[in-house]
């Protein structure tokens, strides 16, 4: 299934003029446009002339975030033995054609496996693990917003874990709590823990070593060409982003909360905020 990418360029407007507490006044002036063509260009009403003289504004890539808008670009397919991403609608007032996603990763042989969230609901992971075999060995929370522990409780219920784990400052109900900077094992996976806040108060993301290709699982940490939008910590996501996940190898697969998977190469490739 094709994922749509989640945002939209208004979407990355809106999330960078929040962050910076620039509102539409503060915009008109700084990029010289009037508030009329502002407040046009954040209802997602396209004009390049425009969106050039305010992407700068808000620090933005000007030529990737056109490109965008003009819906130039889609990531390379992910297809990793071992991977499967479970995407769940989860339709919100103003975005009724939004989704959520959740991932597992299992050892072909072993068929043991981890989930990574659990959406919206629980039925479609047990649906996986029951048709392809597998065993549940971890859950692993990235953080506590409702559409990645939707079906937590219920997972639990009805597939229990040997382990179930989430950040230290974001607690879920009868999970062992994880610090940043830790490293463990769960079969043949190595697992390590990297804050990655400023979305959430605590959010982490998982860096997981055992499959073909390195891959993380990241949350609304960044998303394919946007990431988690914020009010109080717009500083501290991009400096986490930049810092702790586009500095993985290219190579390094993204799977994030929203939107389809990616790579560290095709995000600093094409990301507007970056």
């Amino acid at each position: 299934m094709r994922i749509p990418i989640e945002d939209s360029f208004e979407d990355v407007l809106m999330k960078a003029a929040v962050g910076q507490r620039l509102g539409h006044g503060a915009l008109s002036i700084r990029s010289g446009l009037s508030l009329k063509e502002v407040r046009a260009l954040l209802a997602g009403e396209l004009n390049e002339s425009h969106l050039r003289r305010l992407a700068p504004v808000l620090k933005l890539d000007v030529d990737k975030l056109v490109a965008m808008a003009r819906g130039e670009w889609y990531p390379s397919s992910v297809e990793l033995a071992g991977l499967e991403c479970i995407c769940m609608p989860f339709p919100e007032a103003n975005y009724p054609n939004a989704s959520t996603n959740c991932f597992v990763a299992y050892d072909v042989t072993s068929k043991d496996a981890i989930v990574f969230d659990t959406g919206t609901r629980a039925q479609p992971i047990l649906e996986f693990l029951q048709k392809q075999g597998l065993k549940l060995q971890a859950v692993f929370i990235t953080h506590g917003h409702r559409d990645h522990v939707g079906g937590y409780a219920e997972l639990l219920t009805a597939a229990p874990a040997g382990r179930v784990y989430a950040p230290a400052n974001e607690p879920v109900a009868n999970a062992a709590l994880l610090e940043p900077e830790t490293e463990l094992m769960v079969g043949k996976f190595r697992v390590k823990t990297v804050e990655t806040n400023g979305h959430s108060r605590g959010a982490l993301s998982y860096l997981v070593d055992g499959l073909e290709q390195s891959v993380a699982f990241v949350g609304d940490s960044i998303f394919c060409l946007s990431m988690g939008g914020t009010k109080q910590g717009y500083q501290l996501a991009l400096d986490n982003n930049r810092k702790k996940l586009l500095s993985l190898p290219p190579a390094t697969i993204l799977c994030p909360g929203h939107g389809p998977m990616t790579t560290v190469a095709q995000e600093l490739e094409h990301n507007p905020f970056f």
